[in-house]
């Protein structure tokens, strides 16, 4: 696709923004939410309309080549994703349920269950591409170890030697058995041409011989014909997949045209930063003297006429006032200094609203949160405040940062690059005039912070010699005072400077020879590339919005979504962008349902750097409590150093089991006391996320394990949408052409219970190197699938049962039940309250 295609993204997705904007505050009091289930639907709408400017907004971020465009577009994709994240807290806190079904709202804006989908942005891995190459060859360079996926099953059972000598011996005689009959249908089936030969000699019997071969190969061609129009109709239907040539095919040709628009990003990013560098120092040389000159000359001729008209040298402007680019020494038409302009204060709020995004934003956001909520209720002005705290389920609108951010983005947008004419910029590089704007900015704000300081120094002794002249003594005391004030601040600096640190067990050691020691222990380990994307699943579109179900069982295609935003997006962003975070996850669920793989495709997506804290891992190493406190300390120290980092914990139910059995000797408790410590100390601006797996999430003490967790997620098995997906995708993975031969929707209901692990041990089974090389003599079919489905465990509905009634155990899951049931508890008790005043009172 061009230039301009992307372009329209762009410019698509800002008309989408402004409608949304104008959806977050309706200004008719009518369409405000005004209890649970409407705010609830106001906010399920802006959370799948965001979700679809996102999507395009990431696209064109990815293929677009201006720099500079660049830049404005990925803060307003940052601040996408952070009202993406803004608003699906806001929609938990609601319905008090990580997973939610959309299935309505999908039908209401005329979307597939594929746009809930979220993309996850590339430039996460882009921008750190030279130090995630670097950490990988130190990995390789110090033999690190590989992530293990847990007690994965052999593609095939190993077999005892007597069921080996058994088979070889069946099939042996088969063999000899198909070469004996083989032998003797030759034998039969020459004896049978002789006699013909001898029988038939006469003209009929070649006449009716052609014959009978015509209609052989008539049947033959009319049989190819029909298949072809069937497999026409079924491309036309959609309901078969078209096998294209690789040098035709679409997805390749986007593929290399977008590895191609990356170089071209690379080159032209490359001359920007050249022509920022080159530019500014043209400038600096050629005008600022002249900037320099024509400051001063103002800053004499504006102090000169104040004299002349007041008879006194006027102050010095506040720093915040000449720091203004619009700011100019003139006077009143009287003489006098002119007022700062009346938005001079109100600037500087939203100044500090903006670096909020580094921790000031939480008092500013509470102060705008009541604000819109009393102008929204049609009651504020009868009941006033008591009212609004009074009532819980009343909808409060937010004024969130990433508002204003994307308000500011648009505008920013509008103004520079909507109605701009590139026509002779064709290739998409960068606006020069837009440079030389930028950079004269820079270099007047550089020159005027120098220049300031000496023209305040020159304004400060003129009033002094002036000062001397008439009280020559007042100089001495000042300077006596203000020594005594600048020791007295130097003693205040020192009593305030002391205060307690942690204990820094390493201190003496580099970061280096912690990182080499996590290394060679196996500790800090590498993991093969991985996809959100390979974990496939689909949504669950039968269920309403407004479910009443307090447990609400998520499909695999809710659950990545949940993963890309829990522990994706957020640490992916830089860590002065406040977006709701966690610091740990607990996934759980039955084996084979890739509770790791997810694990992997995280630190896939992020580059991060994957910590391996399983029990069996770290078995017999750091013996003894100072070890082991040791090494907890070193993970996380390292982990902190270099964000984004996952710390993964396999079998993490062991680490807070109730007893060990005695068979165990990795002590999976002794790590328990440190790691809670130092999981209390993570903060979700360190980027350290702790990820907990377990498939026997019960075994564990139940409270003590989810208290340290910030997310319980479980990890179920696949329901008939994501089955079907599972098998098509497994097997067009290794036979493409094969696909459309067999029954998937018979596969997919054979294999109800089956993990996705099984399935893919399945394909693994039955598509194995020699039964490919054999697809020309012997197509595939769908009974070799079969079998290999029934040679797997067999699947009892009980077995999923501990794992729901552990998932019921957890913090939100009790939260949602008591809300659900509260309406009718209340409702209860008001008709106790009605019959005992009925009653009679008793003299």
């Amino acid at each position: 696709m061009s230039n301009q295609t992307f372009n329209q993204y762009w410019i698509d997705s800002n008309k989408e923004l402004a409608y949304q904007l104008e959806y977050e505050s309706p200004k008719d009091v009518q369409l405000v939410p005004k209890d649970r289930e409407a705010a609830f639907h106001h906010l399920a709408v802006l959370y799948v309309r965001y979700i679809q400017v996102f999507r395009k907004l990431e696209n064109a971020y990815d293929q677009i080549v201006h720099p500079q465009k660049r830049r404005l577009l990925k803060d307003v994709v940052v601040a996408t994703i952070g009202r993406v994240l803004e608003i699906k807290s806001k929609l938990v806190e609601l319905e008090l349920t990580d997973f939610l079904e959309l299935g309505d709202v999908l039908v209401d804006l005329k979307l597939t269950p594929d746009d809930l989908r979220l993309p996850l942005p590339k430039f996460f891995v882009e921008e750190r591409h030279e130090a995630i190459q670097q950490h990988s060859a130190l990995l390789e360079s110090l033999s690190a170890k590989q992530l293990g996926f847990g007690e994965t099953l052999p593609a095939f059972p190993p077999l005892k030697i007597s069921d080996a000598i058994r088979i070889i011996q069946i099939n042996e005689r088969g063999r000899q058995g198909r070469l004996r009959a083989k032998y003797m249908a030759d034998i039969k089936l020459q004896a049978q041409r002789e006699k013909e030969l001898d029988q038939n000699e006469e003209e009929m019997e070649v006449n009716s011989a052609a014959i009978r071969i015509q209609k052989v190969y008539k049947g033959y061609k009319a049989r190819l014909l029909y298949k072809k129009m069937m497999h026409e109709e079924m491309v036309f239907l959609g309901m078969t997949q078209v096998m294209r040539d690789l040098k035709t095919n679409p997805v390749l040709k986007a593929e290399n045209n977008r590895n191609r628009r990356k170089l071209i990003q690379q080159q032209f990013e490359e001359e920007y930063q050249q022509a920022l560098v080159n530019t500014r120092e043209k400038i600096m040389k050629v005008e600022g003297p002249d900037m320099k000159e024509s400051l001063q000359d103002s800053f004499r001729q504006w102090y000169m006429e104040y004299k002349r008209v007041n008879s006194k040298f006027p102050d010095f402007p506040a720093d915040r006032t000449w720091a203004d680019p619009n700011f100019k020494f003139e006077l009143t038409a009287d003489g006098q200094i002119p007022p700062p302009p009346a938005g001079a204060e109100t600037d500087s709020k939203p100044g500090t609203a903006a670096s909020g995004k580094k921790g000031k934003k939480g008092k500013s956001a509470k102060g705008a949160k009541e604000k819109p909520a009393k102008k929204g209720g049609k009651d504020a002005k009868k009941g006033g405040k008591a009212e609004d705290e009074d009532d819980p389920d009343k909808f409060k609108f937010d004024d969130s940062q990433y508002i204003t951010d994307i308000k500011t983005e648009r505008s920013t947008f509008a103004e520079k690059w909507l109605k701009k004419d590139e026509t002779e910029n064709f290739a998409q590089k960068h606006d020069q005039d837009i440079v030389k704007a930028e950079k004269r900015s820079e270099v007047e704000a550089e020159i005027k912070g120098q220049v300031m300081e000496v023209l305040k120094e020159e304004l400060k002794n003129l009033k002094m010699a002036v000062d001397r002249e008439k009280a020559g003594k007042g100089k001495k005391g000042k300077k006596g005072k203000k020594g005594k004030g600048k020791k007295g601040g130097k003693k205040g600096g020192k009593k305030g400077g002391k205060g307690k640190k942690e204990k820094d067990m390493t201190a003496n050691r580099t970061m280096e020879s912690l990182v080499e020691e996590l290394i060679q222990t196996g500790i800090l380990q590498k993991y093969p590339p991985a996809s959100l994307r390979e974990f496939r699943g689909e949504f669950n579109v039968l269920g309403t919005s407004l479910s009443k179900v307090p447990l609400i069982k998520p499909s695999m295609g809710e659950l990545q979504r949940a993963i890309s935003e829990y522990c994706v997006l957020p640490m992916g962003l830089s860590p002065e962008t406040p977006v709701p975070a966690i610091t740990s996850a607990l996934l759980y669920g039955p084996k084979g349902t890739g509770k790791t793989m997810l694990v992997n495709a995280v630190a896939s997506e992020l580059g991060a750097w994957l910590f391996n804290l399983s029990p069996k891992n770290t078995a017999g190493q750091f013996a003894g409590k100072a070890n082991t406190a040791k090494m907890i300390h070193m993970v996380f120290k390292v982990a902190k150093a270099n964000p984004p980092s996952i710390i993964y914990i396999d079998n993490v139910e062991m680490v807070f089991a109730k007893k060990v059995p005695k068979d165990d000797l990795s002590d999976p408790k002794r790590i328990k006391k440190d790691l809670l410590k130092a999981m209390k100390g993570l903060k979700p601006e360190m980027r350290c996320l702790v990820m907990g797996v377990s498939n026997k999430p019960w075994d564990g003490d139940v409270k003590t394990m989810l208290t340290p967790f910030n997310k319980h997620l479980p990890v179920p098995r696949p329901d008939y949408a994501s089955r079907n997906g599972l098998w098509t995708w497994y097997i067009s993975n290794r036979v493409p052409s094969s696909v459309k031969d067999i029954n998937i929707s018979l596969l997919t209901r054979m294999s109800d219970g089956l993990s996705a692990g099984q399935i893919s041990l399945a394909c693994e089974r039955a598509l194995t190197n020699r039964r490919l090389k054999l697809l020309r003599l012997r197509p595939i079919t769908t009974n070799e699938l079969v079998e290999q489905i029934l040679n797997m465990t067999p699947f009892d509905k009980d077995d999923d049962k501990p794992f729901w009634d552990f998932h019921e155990k957890t913090s939100l899951v009790k939260k949602r039940t008591a809300m659900l049931t509260a309406p009718d508890d209340e409702e209860g008790g008001k008709d106790k309250k009605k019959k005992d005043a009925k009653k009679p009172k008793k003299k």
